[in-house]
């Protein structure tokens, strides 16, 4: 009942700013693009790599882009009838006739973490998933897992399904609603966050989800270089001018981790000494990675 009423406002609001003809005539499109993606009728070679596969379906955890190409080209008549929607466009094999973007280059530093997890049965959560992209890349990485994804929009932005797929809308900030979900569906093995790159979210989202990882489990945190180069330069011209930030977050998501090694208490508006007594506690190790691209980053925190 709720997707009918999604789909019914959704076309209120579209005759609304576009006329009833022309609305009429993006029904079949319309119909196209709702129908979801399914991985399991999907077959893709078992070696091939996780960087194609983010590649393939178009995350930007691939070395290069393939999704903005899409989104781009789309607006091209000629392109849009050879690709009609997203499947089509995963399907094409023919590689080099496109140009791509660089993408945060994420997979190859995971591939190494996942090295020997590859075909075991594990429980793997995705904070933040938008089209769904990076899901369909461990629902094929991981031909044995149960893959998780949570996310604020309606579960109609949300591209793909699979039998190995759950997709559930939380708000990140709903501790309450965390809670609910992580006792109902249990602990996970792998938990990526990729939802909001911003604070407080980086800290709440460790905050309420690394309890929920099982022992030897790993929590990757993406995309917070781009908010400790800001900060820092705030940080600076504060400094210059002999101030300093007075309201909101001064310490860096590279400066916690660097904290987390040491097993360091310091004061945060999120963490409080409790939180970072029970992390501390079942932390094993925080690895912090750079690949390359003006803004990626990604930190993998390893429990004991």
């Amino acid at each position: 009942m709720r997707k009918i009423t999604t789909i019914f406002h959704r076309a209120v609001l579209r005759i609304k700013n576009h006329g009833l003809i022309e609305s009429i005539k993006y029904f079949p499109e319309f119909l196209i693009k709702s129908k979801k993606i399914d991985l399991d009728a999907i077959n893709l070679k078992d070696n091939i790599s996780l960087d194609n596969l983010c590649f393939i379906f178009g995350t930007d955890k691939a070395f290069l882009d393939r999704k903005k190409t899409f989104y781009k080209l789309n607006k091209d008549f000629k392109f849009k009838k050879k690709f009609p929607n997203y499947e089509s466009w995963i399907n094409e094999r023919k590689f080099k006739l496109y140009k791509y973007e660089l993408g945060l280059n994420y997979a190859k530093f995971y591939e190494k973490y996942f090295a020997n997890l590859k075909y075991k049965k594990l429980k793997i959560l995705e904070i933040g998933v938008a089209a769904g992209h990076s899901l369909a890349a461990w629902y094929k990485y991981f031909p044995k897992s149960q893959i998780y994804g949570i996310d604020i929009k309606d579960k109609t932005f949300l591209l793909y399904k699979g039998k190995r797929l759950r997709y559930d809308i939380i708000d990140c900030l709903d501790t309450k609603s965390i809670k609910k979900y992580c006792k109902k569906f249990g602990k996970f093995d792998l938990i990526i966050d990729d939802s909001f790159h911003d604070h407080p979210f980086f800290e709440m989202n460790i905050k309420n989800f690394f309890p929920y990882l099982n022992s030897g489990g790993i929590y990757f945190l993406e995309d917070f270089l781009d908010v400790d180069k800001k900060l820092k330069s705030i940080r600076q011209y504060n400094l210059k001018h002999k101030k300093k930030i007075m309201w909101g977050f001064d310490v860096t998501m590279h400066e916690k981790f660097s904290f987390f090694k040491k097993k360091k208490i310091f004061s945060d508006q999120i963490f409080t000494k409790k939180d970072l007594r029970y992390i501390y506690k079942y932390l094993k190790k925080v690895n912090v990675h750079y690949p390359g691209h003006p803004v990626s980053s990604l930190a993998a925190m390893i429990k004991k």
